[in-house]
């Protein structure tokens, strides 16, 4: 018989041998991790990455934060949100599938000037900036959270300065007003809204603070229970055919060229500084790069050709009049 001191040494060279192979089957597997990862990420990439150079579009999964990286050289993308109005500003092509119109013709016309990779990325108004009824407005979740660099084309107010940094503006904002359904059945009277309940787009600047700045309007600082906030313009239309609201109150821009509704006010500018511009947050680099280019786009022809086509190719969608928002016209 052996001795039992044999017996042990050989189990512990045996222990000693499983524990290394474990480990290395760890190391093994957090490489294996490590490529995966990297194979995702070069994946994504080519998703927004076209061979000319040119902005694509994406759809943004929801938690997807980290997207954006700390690099600001010419190979990253530049992950800009873009949006749905249903006027030709911005909408969705159904032929197509992306985004078009006024917003996403100066995004594209601005980073190809820059020399930069911008992905125009869709999602809801909302995660760039929001409010709810009788509450603060503030920044949108995926903003805030980095899933964008910038939010194209947002009215610059002192409320939103206060949370993001703006770009300089390539549009001028056109004004706000009140909206009834065409001839005014209920006989809306703007200039006294007392005890009326008052309709808004969530997150766009024509909210319930907007509207109490506007010193024509007797009731103007309506209290919470008279403000409903609709998704957008339909379901706003949809509630004055209800008659849950009196009226709704939002840009000129989405009531003109409609039908079923009409423009029942004056109009107003009680809460915008300038017009449109890119918003992002303090510490993107995404400004540094976009107001040089932003200039030269704007003292070029080329500016003043996407001016025309709001009324060309994107004159089949209701909205803006090219003399409404275009600087220099």
């Amino acid at each position: 018989m052996e001795p039992a001191s044999s017996n042990k040494n050989l189990y512990e060279k045996d222990a000693s041998v499983r524990n290394g192979n474990s480990k290395l089957l760890l190391v093994v597997v957090v490489i294996a991790l490590c490529f995966a990862i990297a194979a995702f990420i070069l994946a994504l990439v080519s998703l927004v990455t076209q061979k000319d150079g040119s902005a694509s579009q994406i759809n943004l999964v929801e938690g997807a934060a980290g997207l954006t990286s700390a690099d600001y050289d010419d190979d990253k993308v530049w992950l800009i949100h873009t949006g749905h109005s249903g006027t030709n500003s911005e909408y969705i092509n159904e032929e197509t599938g992306r985004v078009e119109g006024f917003n996403p013709d100066i995004m594209n016309a601005v980073c190809r000037i820059a020399n930069k990779n911008c992905a125009l990325v869709f999602d809801v108004y909302t995660n760039c900036w929001d409010n709810q009824a009788g509450e603060s407005a503030r920044g949108g979740f995926g903003l805030m959270a980095g899933w964008f660099d910038a939010c194209g084309a947002w009215r610059v107010k002192p409320d939103r300065q206060r949370t993001f940094a703006f770009s300089d503006t390539f549009s001028r904002a056109p004004f706000h007003a009140f909206m009834t359904l065409t001839g005014n059945p209920e006989g809306f009277n703007w200039r006294d809204i007392t005890g009326k309940t008052i309709g808004f787009i969530d997150g766009f600047s024509a909210d319930e603070h907007c509207l109490a700045k506007a010193d024509a309007v007797t009731g103007a600082v309506l209290p919470a229970e008279n403000i409903v906030h609709c998704v957008d313009f339909e379901e706003c239309y949809d509630r004055l055919v209800a008659n849950t609201i009196d009226a709704a109150f939002m840009s000129v821009s989405k009531i003109r060229g409609q039908s079923s509704v009409e423009i029942a006010s004056e109009e107003f500018n009680a809460c915008q500084v300038q017009g449109f511009g890119m918003m992002a947050r303090f510490d993107n680099k995404l400004i540094e790069w976009w107001n040089p280019a932003q200039e030269k786009l704007l003292a070029s022809k080329e500016y003043h050709e996407i001016c025309k086509d709001v009324k060309i190719a994107h004159g089949h969608m209701p909205g803006y009049e090219p003399a409404d928002f275009c600087i220099g016209l």
